[in-house]
């Protein structure tokens, strides 16, 4: 992991893998939204034609932002998952470092 240096305390490793995987979720988000409205649509009375015409109705009906419902335990989630999955990196990577290198 490049952007962890070996000097990155546990605090920064833990705060840049927040930062990694929060903003990861938020530019993903509406493309997930849209696929489980489709999935989610009745077969015998479909409520949407595609991808472009479910996005646009949701954008008519509640503005961009109705493309963000629900986002933010996702978005919360992502961040954390990725806290620890740093952290835990930076501290397994400190016990089993070579002190010459």
């Amino acid at each position: 992991m490049a952007f962890v240096t070996k000097t990155d305390s546990g605090y920064m490793t833990v705060v840049k893998g927040f930062l990694t995987g929060a903003p990861r979720v938020a530019l993903t988000y509406p493309t997930e939204y849209v696929k489980t409205q489709l999935q989610l649509q009745s077969k015998s009375k479909p409520e949407y034609a595609g991808i472009v015409d479910c996005a646009r109705k949701t954008v008519q009906h509640h503005g961009v932002k109705g493309l963000y419902r629900g986002a933010g335990v996702r978005i919360i989630g992502a961040g954390l998952q990725q806290m620890f999955r740093w952290g835990s990196y930076t501290n397994l990577t400190q016990v089993f470092r070579d002190e010459k290198t």
